[in-house]
């Protein structure tokens, strides 16, 4: 049975993960100044917030491993930690006309696309490797 955290201990686990929040959106901002057209949707953009969210998911998913033990509420702590930094992403990536549609990309993302994603990243941190053919190879 898992061991249940103390309230000072969650404490610390919410302010550790806002902090992980406060960082990556910083990061984001330094790295991709808000779009100047408010019109036109550029495909950098896209890429942009697609490549820095897969970062952060793994990024997030090796940072809660060292102080979340083990259950079902550390993939729930990322997909909130995600779904935060999405909603500060999209107000600066998007263009005016797609905000009526950022509510289900959000939701096609986090639920759908990261959650899987989550678990195909920690199914494979705990085989130890990527690819099994290559550590087949070397055998």
């Amino acid at each position: 049975m898992a061991k249940s955290l103390t309230t000072d201990e969650i404490q610390e686990v919410l302010q550790r993960l806002q902090n992980f929040l406060e960082d990556s959106k910083a990061q984001w901002a330094n790295e991709n100044p808000a779009s100047k057209s408010w019109i036109s949707l550029s495909k950098t953009n896209l890429v942009n917030v697609t490549v820095f969210l897969l970062h952060k998911t793994d990024d997030l998913i090796q940072y809660v491993e060292t102080f979340i033990s083990s259950g079902p509420d550390k993939k729930t702590a990322v997909l909130i930690v995600l779904a935060k930094l999405f909603d500060a992403i999209s107000a600066s990536a998007f263009p005016v006309w797609m905000k009526p549609f950022v509510p289900t990309i959000k939701q096609i993302l986090i639920s759908v696309i990261l959650s899987n994603l989550i678990d195909f990243i920690v199914s494979k941190y705990r085989a130890g490797f990527w690819k099994m053919e290559q550590n087949d190879a070397a055998k």
